[in-house]
């Protein structure tokens, strides 16, 4: 992996990822010119993310792996979330109700187990509720934190809390936002002094148009909340976009690309053209909620069809059908095999993710691995049973995120 030299300040101001129903757009983000180092997962690292309940429920929806793991899907990379919910840098939500370990002495073990070498960082959103006052401490705790992490041998990365969006009055929300920048100001003021990167979330959040599209309650964020995080922390590191594009000439036979594309082979006919397209990274899977969205969006342009109506084929499914001046402007699509491979994955992810909270955080913890384990602690041999079904979804992951080459075929409607 390529570390930076010096501090990496990545402010993300805003992100263009698609137009909602609703009419609201968002815009790229501007990235610091101080991003002078490249983020690269390399084969063989283990990514973890640690936080409080903006990283647990990820893993809901997968977003964050899935975004990381097709940038490099030659590359075998194995990602663990250690969220948890309420939890500070002081790990005081990881309590079993027994000592010892401690709750911090916990966060640390539990850390350690997954052996990390990149660690993305998700605190700040529980200790602004002390205020001013709180700071210190923090201060500390994600300092000692980030010693703990460095001493594995791992690059921490962090991140910013979001803002609160609702579910207080006015006034109080308002001083809630405040301490909330106050913290993720303090985290970036702890990222320049220990020079490593750091990922301004509260900013983006806090531009966002139609805040109501992003959380259940104000506070945590839904399916489409965590689509864009993934989108914001991919331009954030310094990730390409997604976006693609094709752009057919018939009277030319020409076909030009823009993004990770390559046209395999190519047949022009009378009224169409079919080639072969092989794609470098698959697209992130929009939320199911809300189809609206376009984002890493697919397009395609035709110039020279003859007046009619032409239909865009992707293997034995069809995907889209206009005239040849509606051809000729461009259009987008957000469906198809890679569509369908992208979401396929993702559901992947959502179940390795399921069972390996399962295996850290049963429900029977108490018996199983705590304070009275003396009772049922035999039975924690199940949980390391637990591996071999996370070992075989990660075996399924690893060759869903290659994008397979399809076949396009734009013919005339008969």
């Amino acid at each position: 992996m390529r570390l930076a030299s010096k501090i990496i300040l990545i402010s993300t101001f805003s992100i263009l990822f698609g137009t909602y129903a609703h009419g609201c757009t968002i815009s790229k983000p501007a990235v610091s010119a101080e991003n002078e180092v490249g983020f690269e997962l390399t084969h063989g690292e283990r990514v973890v993310f640690l936080g409080n309940s903006l990283i647990e429920y990820a893993q809901e929806y997968g977003y964050l792996e899935y975004a990381l793991t097709t940038r490099w899907p030659e590359r075998d990379v194995t990602f663990r979330n250690l969220g948890w919910t309420g939890d500070t840098v002081f790990g005081e939500a990881r309590s079993y109700y027994t000592t010892p370990p401690e709750s911090y002495e916990l966060l640390v073990k539990q850390l350690k187990e997954t052996n990390p070498t990149v660690v993305f960082i998700g605190y700040g959103a529980n200790e602004a509720y002390e205020g001013q006052e709180g700071i210190p401490a923090f201060k500390k705790g994600l300092q000692k934190l980030l010693v703990e992490i460095e001493s594995m041998g791992a690059q921490p990365i962090l991140l910013s809390p979001i803002p609160q969006f609702s579910g207080l009055p006015p006034d109080q929300l308002a001083i809630r936002n405040k301490n909330l920048k106050r913290y993720s100001s303090v985290i970036k003021q702890t990222a320049y002094q220990n020079e490593i990167r750091y990922i301004d979330l509260f900013s983006p959040f806090q531009r966002f148009g139609n805040k109501d599209q992003l959380t259940v309650d104000g506070i945590h964020l839904n399916e489409t909340g965590y689509y864009y995080l993934a989108s914001v922390m991919e331009e954030s590191l310094g990730l390409p976009p997604r976006e693609w594009k094709v752009d057919i000439d018939i009277y030319s036979q020409v076909i030009e690309t823009r993004g990770k594309l390559t046209i395999l082979q190519s047949e022009f006919k009378n009224d169409g053209v079919q080639f072969t397209l092989d794609n470098a990274i698959l697209p992130l899977p929009p939320p199911t909620k809300d189809s609206a969205v376009r984002t890493n969006s697919k397009e395609f342009k035709i110039d020279g069809l003859a007046k009619g109506c032409y239909t865009l084929s992707i293997g034995a499914s069809d995907v889209a059908s206009a005239t040849a001046g509606r051809w000729s402007k461009g259009l987008q699509i957000s469906h198809g095999i890679l569509f369908d491979q992208a979401q396929e994955l993702q559901k992947l992810i959502v179940n390795k993710n399921h069972l390996y909270f399962r295996k850290y955080r049963p429900h029977n913890r108490t018996y199983l691995i705590g304070f009275r384990s003396h009772e049922q602690g035999q039975h924690s041999k199940e949980l390391e049973q637990l591996d071999l079904f996370i070992t075989r979804l990660e075996d399924q992951i690893s060759q869903q995120r290659k994008p397979t080459p399809a076949v396009y075929q734009v013919e005339a409607v008969k």
